[in-house]
């Protein structure tokens, strides 16, 4: 659960929301700012500290998208990893736009989305401030999803499409331990 919380703020964090077509109105909206602490094995116990804030925008799809329900999500969020013998530290940041730009009937219950992601969803700096490595710019994707035919948000992923990545993105390649290993081990 520990690498699955940073992994998700961290690169989709590579996350975030989902937009629909022109055909589409706002279903609902809301707002949530998690609170997280654990203890991580990096090979020495490191304490994990962070906050966020993420405001979502779901939408309804109308016409011949009517069963899907883009996403727009906007989210910021900021950990602390403390080795907690001799309380060096580091922090992770990170800022993202994810956006459903297109969703597509495809056949029954199955849609194909589209996503954009922007923004910096993975920086690191060391206790003085200094940036060791930042991941930026856009993920685009497609994907197949099956929305169960239920007219509620939710379903079943089925597969990637493409994933094509633009500018830097060396967190991509890295787990969060690396950078303990690095910066406070």
């Amino acid at each position: 659960m520990k690498r699955i919380v940073t992994g998700l703020f961290a690169a989709m964090l590579l996350v975030l929301t989902v937009a629909a077509s022109a055909q589409a109105t706002v279903r609902e909206r809301f707002r949530e700012e998690p609170v997280w602490s654990f203890v991580e094995d990096c090979g020495f116990p490191v304490e994990v500290t962070g906050s966020g804030s993420a405001l979502f925008i779901l939408r309804e799809g109308k016409n011949k998208d009517t069963g899907a329900f883009p996403v727009l999500n906007s989210f910021r969020y900021s950990e602390t990893w403390t080795n907690r013998a001799t309380g060096q530290w580091f922090l992770i940041r990170g800022h993202v736009l994810f956006n459903e730009v297109e969703a597509t009937h495809v056949e029954g219950t199955i849609f194909e989305f589209r996503f954009v992601e922007a923004g910096q969803p993975f920086v690191v700096e060391d206790s003085d401030g200094n940036v060791v490595e930042r991941s930026r710019g856009s993920v685009h994707g497609t994907y197949l999803f099956d929305t169960q035919g239920d007219d509620q948000p939710g379903g079943e992923w089925i597969s990637d499409l493409e994933f094509r990545v633009a500018g830097p993105h060396p967190g991509l390649d890295k787990l969060p331990c690396d950078y303990a290993v690095q910066l406070i081990g």
